[in-house]
């Protein structure tokens, strides 16, 4: 799945996110902002620090992890 983006998440969020859902289950396709009312249970962790934080130190989440963020990664083939 190397510069892939997970199929489950929306385009514009960085390719250094990921949850162990992506690993376990390759059909995955439920969209994390499929229902709202629905408890979203999936840890999330950042494949730069490998931990449930960025670089920047702040927690990742599908909805945090956008444009403007200053770890975000643009190009995946930097990624380091």
């Amino acid at each position: 799945m190397a510069n892939q983006k997970p199929v489950f998440l929306t385009d514009d969020v960085c390719p250094c996110l990921r949850t162990k859902t992506m690993t376990l289950n390759t059909e995955y396709r439920r969209s994390a902002y499929e229902d709202s009312f629905t408890a979203d249970t999936a840890i999330f962790h950042c494949l730069r620090t490998m931990c449930g934080h960025g670089p920047d130190e702040l927690d990742v989440a599908a909805d945090m992890c956008r444009p403007g963020r200053e770890c975000y990664v643009v190009d995946p083939d930097t990624i380091a």
